[in-house]
C-alpha cells in the first residue's frame, strides 16, 4: 500500500527525531567511557576520535622505575589505552548507529525502531 505524501512526510519527520535521538544517545554512550586503568604510574586518557587530552605520570614513577621501563609503561599505557577507547567507541557505533550490523540494538532507546519510508 502506498503512503500519501502526509503519511510520507510524517514517517520521514519520525525517522529523522529517531535518529537524533540515536545520535544523542551514542554520543551521551561516548562521553562515559572509562577504559580499565593499564598500570598505577601511568594513566592516559583520550577522547571519542583517539585524540590524546590527558598524560598523567606518578611523581615517584622517575625514582620507581629505570627511563627505559618508564618510556615501556607509557608506551603500554597509550597503545592500550587508546585500542580500548577506539573498541568501546566500535562497539557502541554498532550498537546505536549501524542497523546493517548484527550487534545493531533497533530498541536501544526503548522506544520502537522507526526506519525510514522506502
Amino acid at each position: 500500500m502506498a503512503l500519501s505524501d502526509d503519511e510520507y512526510v510524517a514517517q520521514v519527520v519520525a525517522s529523522i527525531a529517531h535518529w537524533r535521538a540515536r545520535n544523542a544517545a551514542f554520543l551521551e554512550a561516548a562521553a562515559r567511557i572509562d577504559p580499565d586503568p593499564v598500570h598505577q604510574a601511568v594513566s592516559a586518557r583520550f577522547d571519542s576520535n583517539g585524540t590524546l587530552l590527558e598524560l598523567q605520570i606518578a611523581p615517584t614513577a622517575l625514582s620507581d622505575y629505570t627511563n627505559v621501563e618508564l618510556e615501556a609503561i607509557i608506551t603500554d599505557v597509550l597503545r592500550q589505552t587508546r585500542a580500548s577507547v577506539h573498541t568501546q567507541m566500535m562497539e557502541l557505533f554498532e550498537k546505536y548507529l549501524a542497523p546493517g550490523s548484527p550487534g545493531f540494538k533497533p530498541d536501544i532507546l526503548g522506544v520502537p525502531y522507526v526506519t525510514p519510508p522506502e
